[in-house]
């Protein structure tokens, strides 16, 4: 039988891999020995063994070892199958967005009045107007106040010089 070690020499794996060992040859003893119909397996729950005392000590190894492969595999699967469908709708509300509504804001701007929608979105409403021509007469006053600081500022340097 091949060790683990063969392939791998992280601890973790290897702490795994002995944890299921010791899993498996617990499962096996209960089964060959015990008396209990059922057996709790960590990971399945309980499991109906009294059909399975028949078997041979390698071939129980192998179906526990096939059991506990197909179960983590199916985890994988099932984890996979809920981000494909994460993946699957967005890239519907993408696929719905990029062509089925890039259509209706074509049709809508393009519409039978030939380019009247994109008139109308490059048209200024009147609130934006008023506040334009504010920001215009603000703008307008700032620079007068500059210069009248500077030329102040200008006379009083000028001033100061005299003096010395």
């Amino acid at each position: 039988m091949e060790k683990l070690t063969d392939y791998t020499c992280n601890p973790e794996y290897l702490s795994e891999w002995h944890r299921l060992m010791t899993r498996q040859e617990t499962f096996i003893q209960k089964v060959l020995r015990g008396a209990e119909i059922n057996i709790n397996v960590e990971g399945i729950g309980m499991v109906d063994v009294g059909g399975l005392r028949e078997y041979s000590h390698l071939l129980l190894s192998q179906a526990f070892e096939l059991k506990m492969r197909m179960t983590a595999y199916w985890n994988v699967v099932l984890r996979r199958l809920i981000d494909i469908m994460g993946l699957h709708l967005q890239r519907s509300v993408s696929n719905l967005v990029n062509k089925d509504m890039e259509m209706e804001i074509k049709n809508e701007l393009l519409g039978p009045n030939h380019g009247g929608g994109i008139e109308r979105m490059l048209e200024e409403p009147p609130s934006m107007a008023v506040k334009r021509q504010k920001l215009i007469k603000s703008i307008k006053k700032l620079k007068e106040s500059k210069e009248v600081v500077c030329k102040i500022m200008d006379d009083r340097f000028t001033y100061a010089d005299y003096l010395v």
